[in-house]
Order: structure tokens, then sequence, then C-alpha cells
């Protein structure tokens, strides 16, 4: 019962945010809406394969969840390494 009652304080303090955060990854400087481009039939199948595992089982669920969050935090350390690196 406390989990619940942690995760929904944590989606009231920080669900705006992240919301905010999301739209603004939507949306350039100039206000035009970012178009992503058309996942290739690799990646569909991918996508497909995982979304089975996760929604079959709970430990399935753990490990795409998971999965996910390593690759955006991989993501972000990539940029951000990118950033500091001096252009050659």
């Amino acid at each position: 019962m406390a989990r619940g009652r942690i995760l929904s304080q944590l989606a009231v303090r920080h669900g705006p945010q992240l919301a905010e955060r999301a739209i603004a990854g939507l949306i350039d400087a100039g206000g035009a809406v970012k178009r992503a481009a058309k996942p290739s039939l690799g990646q569909r199948i991918a996508t497909f394969a995982l979304l089975r595992v996760a929604t079959r089982s709970v430990p399935g669920a753990i490990l795409v969840g998971g999965g996910l969050v390593v690759k955006a935090v991989h993501a972000q350390r990539k940029a951000r390494r990118a950033q500091r690196r001096p252009d050659a």
C-alpha cells in the first residue's frame, strides 16, 4: 500500500514537469511540430516482440521497462558528452 502512495505522490508532484518536457521535445524552437521518421520493418517487428513480452508477464514488463530506462539514460549521457566535446 505504501508503494502505491509513493508512486501517486511522485505522479502528482512531477507529472506536469514530465508532460511539459515531452511536449517541448515534440515542438522545436520555432513552434513547428517535429515529425518522426517512419519506423523500418525491423523496428516494427522488434517493437511488436517487446510488446508481447511486456504484456505477457510481470517479469517481462520489468525487463522491457528496465531496458527502456537504460536506453533513455544512455542516450542522455551520449548527448551530454557530445555537447561537451569540442567540434574538431
